[in-house]
């Protein structure tokens, strides 16, 4: 299978035999009904006039199964042309692109690009070309999915396993025969980076979209690549049936811990159990209070919905679709964050710093370029809300475990953002608190690189890196703020390495004032000083320095 197979597919042939099909199940459906009326056989009665109607039956009855088979070859055609024409479409595009860039797209997906007099240009070179590359050869797979759904289809028809099923006419029949024919969407690639995925959502057709979406929203939900519109209606679409799953879980072990007693693996699951059915009603109550929507389009996005992969409930929530956004924030909390505790002031506090974000914009002369900030808790900070002894959780912070195993999935949200969007280099700005701020740098430092644009660590306890190279970031885009009084300012010993790397204060990264002051937009606006200060409202309602200060570096300006 190659990208040759594609050009040479005759969408014409499989609109006329799907045509054929349907003018044939037409006609069977005239003769069933002639059979129906002769089979009748009025005034004749007796053993003949039985075993008459009998044949009739029979007759009936095999012609419904020749409508079944009839009715999945015809949706096989169907959709067939349908998807190849889409194969064909993006094809052109690809190679439209590719001619563009002084590139060739070759039979097998692989791409070549002319050489260039200019040695700056070679890098971006190189990503458009790896991007062609990838969406040329998500198309051949595509093609070779499609290819074996028909052979699938076409053994079964030969095989005699499409059948009527029961039905009781030759159009039920017919409806039968659809439901056995047709393509089966392709899922996602396991183990694929976001631009991979993406490309292999581009190659589906519109219809294997929407089929896949509502036929398996848990494929799609979490899986980094898939359009963030998609992923929102994915994860709302299993809120429910989630919640139920939960509930069973936790009836199931409230009688085994009834039989058993107390101080089991039971009893430890059923208090994580419970907690994550407060994760999800927290999601349903704050999705459903301003839920996006294309009419909508300030609504909140549910882009991460995972309450089984670990001990504790992992969501991220967007304000505004990211895909459509020429600036875009990704927030990554620390110690004791949850979602039944905490995302209703985040989002509160990301409401703040997109309006702030907008506002910016509209005082710097460019008002059309949009916005959204996104709330990401997709790994699990220590938590001091559970059973452990006492103590756990900080002595948590000091290690690296859990900001580790949350890195790399951070890391491939970024990738994500920038996969899915509609805009050509979207500006992402990463931002990271506390013992999250680590996990962010982390992150920022994780093989395969990644897109972010501008980092921001505040109240840091460290993040393993001294300068702006270190975390894949240009010199002069990487930030630290930490306010006086923040006990985690001692937490690396002034000036020497933490746990956790160079203690931030001394790192080479932009040091920002966030005491209090009249900022450039004439507001008077309160310091941070504590710990949970920064993304925080002061007294007056207004952001606070530190946050003034993140939503211009969002907007994509100098911080003053």
């Amino acid at each position: 299978m190659d990208l040759t197979t594609i050009d040479n597919w005759n969408t014409g042939a499989l609109d006329t035999m799907a045509d054929s099909l349907g003018k044939r199940v037409t006609t069977v459906g005239e003769v069933e009904e002639a059979l129906r009326t002769a089979g009748q056989l009025p005034g004749w009665y007796g053993g003949g006039a039985d075993s008459a109607r009998q044949l009739y039956a029979v007759t009936a009855d095999d012609l419904r199964d020749e409508a079944a088979v009839l009715g999945a070859a015809r949706q096989l055609a169907i959709e067939t042309s349908s998807a190849v024409n889409h194969l064909k479409g993006r094809l052109a595009a690809l190679r439209a692109q590719a001619a563009g860039a002084q590139m060739t797209i070759r039979d097998d997906g692989s791409v070549t690009a002319a050489a260039t007099p200019d040695p700056e240009d070679d890098d971006t070179r190189e990503a458009v070309r790896k991007s062609l590359e990838t969406a040329a050869k998500a198309l051949i797979v595509q093609a070779a999915d499609i290819d074996g759904d028909a052979e699938r289809v076409f053994d079964a028809i030969r095989d005699g396993r499409i059948t009527a099923n029961g039905a009781g006419s030759v159009d039920e029949a017919m409806r039968a025969g659809v439901e056995q024919g047709g393509l089966t969407p392709l899922e996602p690639p396991a183990d694929k980076s976001a631009y991979e995925v993406k490309a292999y959502w581009d190659a589906l057709s519109p219809e294997q979209q929407r089929q896949l979406l509502a036929d398996r929203p848990e494929l799609l939900g979490n899986v980094d690549g898939i359009p963030s519109a998609v992923r929102h209606e994915a994860n709302v679409a299993q809120l429910a049936p989630v919640l139920k799953q939960l509930q069973d879980r936790r009836d199931q072990l409230k009688e085994q811990i009834e039989f058993w007693g107390l101080f089991t693996n039971e009893d430890a699951e059923l208090e994580q159990v419970e907690k994550k059915i407060k994760d999800v009603e927290k999601l349903q109550q704050l999705i459903s209070s301003n839920r996006w929507a294309s009419d909508n389009p300030d609504g909140r996005m549910l882009l991460v919905m995972d309450m089984f992969s670990g001990e504790q409930g992992k969501a991220a929530i967007s304000l505004g679709n990211p895909d459509d956004a020429e600036h875009v924030s990704v927030t990554t909390p620390g110690l004791d964050t949850s979602i039944r505790n905490s995302f209703e002031p985040m989002l509160g506090e990301s409401e703040e710093l997109r309006r702030v974000a907008i506002a910016q914009l509209d005082g710097a002369g460019r008002g059309g370029e949009k916005v959204a900030t996104i709330s990401w808790l997709g790994y699990e900070p220590p938590d001091k809300d559970s059973s452990r002894p006492m103590g756990v959780s900080y002595l948590e912070v000091i290690q690296q475990d859990r900001a580790s195993a949350g890195a790399p999935d951070l890391a491939d949200f970024y990738r994500a953002i920038d996969a899915t969007s509609t805009k050509d280099d979207p500006h992402i700005v990463a931002l990271g608190h506390s013992y999250g701020s680590l996990t962010q740098g982390l992150a920022l430092q994780a093989e395969g690189g990644h897109p972010v644009d501008d980092a921001v660590f505040y109240g840091s306890p460290g993040f393993e890196a001294d300068d702006e190279p270190e975390l894949g970031l240009e010199d002069g885009h990487g930030y630290v703020m930490m306010g006086t009084s923040d006990f985690i300012d001692d937490f690396g010993s002034k000036g020497d390495v933490g746990p956790n790397g160079p203690a931030p204060t001394s790192t080479k990264l932009e040091q920002l004032d966030v005491n209090g002051r009249v900022t450039q937009d004439g507001v008077e606006r309160e310091g941070a000083y504590i710990h949970s200060d920064y993304p925080r409202n002061g007294a007056n309602g207004e952001l606070r320095v530190s946050g003034y200060l993140m939503a211009r570096l969002l907007a994509g300006l100098t911080p003053e």
